[in-house]
């Protein structure tokens, strides 16, 4: 049997379902309304429902054809006149059945209509700004270290080595703990961030300011077929998930969304968007399990500014507000995102393993999450602030010195020219011997010489970047 695209609507009195059934003859299809249940059947398409309130099949019960799109839409009329049914956009939790559900293959009885109230009472005391400790992790003799999605997979890389070294950094998930993963994406965010590149972006603004400038059109309200086809074909499941670990979902879906805002508002779904969204994300990319929502900001804005073609801190916390506005407008905005983010991962090879570890689990887990805890999260994102201090990769100080050695020769700091920028920076430690040495350090770090060739406008990536981590992998 094949499951159809189908879409839901109500108002105050009925539930309109509309299935799209383009092979089947509708005149001898078998329908049938049961308080929380809707089936239907017509060769070769078969579809239940569970909905999130009761139905009746009675006088204003009815079903129409429409022969030029070949859509059926089958009137609900709703027990409770009035009633507002909750989620039905969310079209994999619908097709879950009620009762006893096959969980990882392990048969649990879910009690309730609403799996999201599994949830609510552990979520109602997250505190998204408190770093919580890291569970000590079991030696690695002992046991694999877990990864994906809350946690759930191990002993992947022993069977997917070369697949995984081409899209993750982390070199050993599965004997590495979660603090020395941690520690060696830090020193690689640091040893990555390339100064003349910041600094080429800081100061000659002109492809930086337009990104920021830009206006995200809103998303369509409407699912898409793709979208559709998606999300009738996710494994119906419920993710119960302890509440240590629950925290943790959530805030590697920050991750995730920051990761995709950012691709969002710089590469618009360009040829790059897979590349892209999988680096910035240290979930995706260091398969990170944060412990606050300081960390998930901070780890996103070190990595904006050490890996795309555009690493400028304003454009930065431009997506900041971007992630914000997304998680305000709900879990379907959101669930719209993590499909693109799916459907990108799926036509790059090998990153549709990242669907497998994160993706298609966090599209069907959305779905049955908490809508408080995202409005939670989207207010304590919001009232966070961050200052270039706090990505520690001593952001003030290398702008402090190249802006005194601009103006030192009088230079525009707003001018286009990337060699001139090149060579008064080349000269920052004779003009300015007292420039702390850190700053010597970075200036020589940057690789600029008043003999090079500015490819600053470019991307910029020193020989190890450009054959580990540029998007010209695909």
């Amino acid at each position: 049997m094949i499951t159809p695209r189908f879409k839901l609507s109500q108002d105050d009195n009925i539930v309109f379902v509309t299935i799209h059934a383009p092979f089947s003859k509708i005149s001898v299809a078998e329908i049938n309304m049961d308080r929380h249940s809707l089936l239907f059947y017509s060769k070769p398409y078969y579809l239940r429902l569970n909905l999130p309130g009761e139905i009746i099949e009675n006088e204003d019960a009815k079903a129409d054809f429409d022969a030029d799109t070949n859509e059926v839409t089958i009137s609900c009329p709703k027990v409770v006149k009035g009633e507002y049914f909750k989620d039905l956009d969310m079209l994999t939790s619908l097709l879950e059945p009620k009762g006893k559900r096959n969980i990882d293959g392990n048969k649990i009885e879910v009690l309730g209509e609403d799996s999201s109230t599994l949830e609510t009472e552990s979520e109602s005391d997250f505190d998204w700004f408190v770093e919580q400790q890291i569970p000590e992790e079991v030696e690695p003799s002992v046991s694999l270290a877990s990864y994906g999605f809350a946690s759930k997979h191990s002993g992947l890389f022993s069977t997917l080595a070369e697949e995984l070294q081409e899209i993750l950094d982390v070199k050993d998930p599965d004997h590495q703990s979660l603090a020395d993963k941690r520690i060696d994406r830090i020193a690689q965010e640091k040893t990555k961030f390339n100064p003349g590149h910041y600094l080429a972006d800081l100061f000659q603004a002109d492809e930086i300011i337009p990104l920021i400038e830009f206006k995200i059109a809103a998303s369509d309200d409407d699912w898409t077929e793709a979208e559709q086809d998606l999300l009738k074909n996710f494994p119906r499941k419920d993710h119960l998930i302890d509440p240590d670990t629950l925290q943790s979902v959530y805030l590697g879906l920050v991750d995730i969304i920051l990761a995709y805002c950012y691709d969002m508002r710089s590469n618009m779904d360009g040829a790059e968007s897979a590349w892209t969204i999988a680096k910035l994300s240290g979930t995706l990319s260091w398969l990170e399990e944060f412990t606050s929502l300081q960390d998930v900001a901070v780890c996103f804005l070190r990595r904006s500014l050490c890996y795309p073609m555009y690493r400028n801190f304003k454009l930065s916390l431009k997506v900041l507000e971007d992630t914000v506005n997304v998680f305000k407008q709900g879990k379907k905005r959101l669930l719209k995102c993590l499909l693109d983010v799916f459907q990108l991962f799926a036509k790059s090879d090998p990153r549709y393993l990242l669907n497998q570890l994160y993706i298609q689990d966090y599209c069907i887990w959305i779905q049955n999450c908490n809508e408080e805890t995202l409005k939670s999260l989207a207010s304590s994102l919001e009232l966070m602030k961050l200052s270039k201090e706090d990505v520690d990769l001593n952001l003030a100080d290398l702008e402090r010195a190249a802006t005194n050695l601009l103006c030192a020769d009088g230079l525009d700091s707003d001018s286009d020219s990337s060699e001139d920028l090149e060579t008064n920076f080349s000269k920052l430690s004779l003009k300015n011997p007292g420039i702390p040495m850190d700053m010597l350090i970075a200036s020589q770090a940057a690789g600029i010489s008043a003999s090079s060739s500015s490819d600053l406008d470019s991307d910029d990536l020193s020989e190890e970047e450009s054959s580990d981590d540029s998007p010209s992998e695909e």
